[in-house]
């Protein structure tokens, strides 16, 4: 049962998740612990510093201690933790050896599950309903009011403007209630709590959309062509995800409706929503870039389940070779 009155949180990477979330958490009165690798301790050194483009606002985060070695923590005992880190890092082999050490944690369940053993009880998932990068490392474009200049200066540059900005996963009733309980003490950000099934349902079909997207070299979107045949390969790739039982009732009915115009609504609403921030420079940036190994590694399991399923997953095949074909 965590401590809520002196919660002590564990997190695997100070990443833009790890660092953002960190930060929220110290807000709500948690003492922070981040575990990293000993170039990024050289940069905890020293305050983070956090600019939250949709107000303008920047925050100073020092209230945190860190550790390089796994096996300094093997003393401490943590309400939560957290793994941040990616998950093509994750299942490494040097990734494996880390979850040896820390034993619980919080994401990539099934995976965690399986290797560890550990009981349903104590493994969660969660992840950002926020977008967050760095703003000393990735020069992307910002629109006004925000201040491009002090971008390049900060350490992380985040919108949380779309609210629900940490997803957690309904898997165990006792975290269930009590992380959002801390989380939202920090009065300016909010923890949300979504079953399985709907954070499947929002967030693996994206998968195939990134790739679409890629193979039409990442254009704004007000510049895709709904009709081309591209996205329409794509559009069907994304159904046949949402097809998928882990997407569960509400997935099959989902993509009975989808349409090539419906994704292309999300993303001029999301385009819209997380000014100042430029989303697709982002998505290039981020899905296109720095998490692209997860990101091919999600879409292939889902491809893979598919065919477990007997499920229709022509379009996502051909989608799959076609980027392959390209790479």
């Amino acid at each position: 049962m965590a401590n809520l009155q002196n919660p002590t949180v564990l997190i695997i990477g100070a990443g833009s998740m790890g660092l953002v979330t960190g930060y929220h958490l110290s807000l709500a009165g948690a003492q922070v612990t981040f575990l990293v690798r000993p170039k990024r301790a050289e940069e905890l050194k020293s305050p983070q510093f956090l600019y939250r483009l949709n107000t303008q606002d920047i925050h100073e985060f020092k209230s945190y201690s860190y550790y390089t070695d796994p096996s300094s923590i093997l003393s401490s005992t943590y309400d939560y933790i957290l793994i941040t880190i990616d998950g093509k890092s994750l299942q490494s082999e040097e990734g494996e050896g880390l979850f040896k050490i820390v034993g619980v944690f919080l994401g990539a369940r099934d995976w965690f599950l399986e290797k560890s053993g550990l009981p349903n009880g104590q493994v969660t998932s969660a992840g950002l309903g926020m977008v967050a990068y760095s703003g000393k490392t990735a020069n992307l474009p910002i629109y006004p009011p925000a201040d491009p200049q002090l971008v390049k200066k900060v350490d992380m540059a985040y919108v949380d403007s779309m609210g629900n900005c940490f997803l957690l996963e309904d898997h165990v009733t006792s975290i269930s209630t009590s992380f959002p309980k801390l989380y939202n003490a920090c009065a300016v950000s909010n923890c949300v709590v979504w079953s399985p099934e709907q954070t499947a349902l929002t967030i693996f079909p994206m998968f195939a959309v990134f790739i679409g997207l890629e193979l039409l070299g990442w254009p704004k979107t007000k510049d895709i062509d709904t009709q081309s045949e591209v996205w329409k390969l794509t559009i069907a790739a994304a159904r046949e995800v949402q097809m998928l039982n882990v997407c569960g009732e509400s997935g099959t009915q989902t993509a009975k409706a989808t349409s090539e115009d419906t994704f292309f609504q999300t993303f001029v609403y999301l385009e819209e929503k997380l000014r100042p921030l430029d989303f697709q420079a982002f998505n290039r940036f981020h899905h296109g870039g720095k998490v692209v190994e997860q990101d091919r590694m999600h879409i292939d399991r889902c491809f893979s389940q598919g065919l477990t399923e007997g499920k229709p997953v022509t379009a996502l095949k051909v989608l799959l070779q076609r980027l392959h074909r390209r790479d």
